[in-house]
């Protein structure tokens, strides 16, 4: 099953570091723009001592929850607390308390966001008011395995047990989230079912689509999904065409700069592309990487070898200095969005990082 996050134990730590607001922010006095290869530090989430403070690190550290970038080209992301980045380069705190808890985040403007709240789907306003639910009857949470309807009333019908992750929207302003283990597409209140994880051969539920699933320009959904919760491997992705038909993401075998078989990889997060290809971050015991798939293609874009230089901290990658992204002298984040041509790459590490791919 998925993990739970854990709150700061002291509420007084909470609110000092809320009143610091975008403390961590370098500004862009010493913004330097990446070329394609390059990586650069977009925030910093802690400070050069390890000090972590203010809305970069409640919202772009630790577990994130949701990384995206909204429809005014801004990077919004969610952990305690749901932040953007301000055009300046510093971090901006939008929502606290009302999104603890939650899973995923789709922006629908910079005052209107959608996550996932227990079995519900929620939009929740900057202003702080209560959320309005957009799925989700109450009442006991349907099982997983159980056969859901092709379509069905939103707020009348029952989502699992599994916290519901928003991670799309098409550009008719379907939405797109996990439940458990369904793709739904919402619209207009209607639920449609994109996909759901067969059961194994023995009939047996339980499968869980593990987070950071992703939608392309194309319309295919990537995902993946163990009994677990587990965020698998590379040849478990699975790929879902716009009229529902699914099959596992065409791998070659090898590709150039990752030293064993690309199937084998264990994958943390997923972006989709503008066309028909997915980012993949991923990771063995010699390095971290991003991929970018497309059918039966494969292409490192960034690389950070285990136990190299930086590979624990923020050293080795500082705002105003780009640096190959293919030999990162730094930790890699975790979580990833993908827009026009840029990779962003954030939690888990003291920093946000920016990739240019074109």
């Amino acid at each position: 099953m998925r993990r739970r996050r854990k709150w700061p134990a002291v509420a007084a730590v909470t609110v000092v570091l809320l009143g610091l607001e975008g403390c961590l922010g370098g500004g862009d006095d010493q913004w330097k723009e990446p070329a394609k290869g390059q990586a650069e530090v977009l925030l910093r989430t802690a400070d050069e001592h390890g000090g972590s403070s203010g809305p970069a690190w409640l919202a772009f550290d630790g577990d994130l929850d949701g990384l995206t970038v909204g429809p005014d080209g801004k990077v919004y992301g969610m952990s305690a607390s749901l932040g953007v980045i301000e055009d300046d380069h510093r971090a901006r705190t939008v929502l606290d308390g009302e999104v603890h808890g939650a899973e995923g985040l789709v922006v629908l403007s910079p005052n209107s966001f959608v996550v996932g709240s227990r079995a519900r789907l929620l939009n929740v306003q900057a202003s702080g008011k209560q959320g309005t639910v957009l799925v989700g009857a109450p009442g006991e949470p349907r099982k997983l395995g159980q056969p859901v309807p092709a379509t069905a009333s939103a707020k009348d019908f029952r989502l699992s047990d599994q916290p519901a992750e928003p991670f799309g929207k098409r550009p008719d302003g379907t939405l797109l989230f996990a439940d458990g283990d369904v793709i739904w597409q919402l619209k207009e209140g209607r639920l449609t079912r994109l996909y759901q994880v067969p059961a194994d051969r023995g009939g047996r539920a339980g499968h869980v689509i593990a987070r950071g699933s992703a939608v392309d320009g194309s319309g295919t959904v990537y995902l993946r999904a163990s009994t677990d919760g587990g965020r698998g491997r590379l040849g478990d992705v699975v790929a879902v065409h716009q009229d529902g038909s699914a099959a596992n993401l065409a791998l070659p075998a090898r590709t150039a700069g990752v030293q064993g078989s690309l199937s084998g990889l264990r994958t943390t997060w997923m972006a989709g592309d503008d066309g028909n290809g997915v980012y993949v971050r991923a990771h063995d015991d010699a390095a971290q990487y991003v991929l970018h798939l497309t059918p039966g293609k494969a292409e490192l874009v960034a690389k950070q070898v285990a136990g190299g230089s930086g590979s624990g901290s923020g050293s080795g990658c500082e705002e105003g200095h780009v640096v190959d992204a293919m030999t990162l002298p730094c930790a890699m984040p975790e979580a990833l969005t993908y827009s026009s041509g840029t990779l962003v790459m954030a939690g888990n590490a003291p920093f946000v990082l920016k990739i240019a791919t074109r």
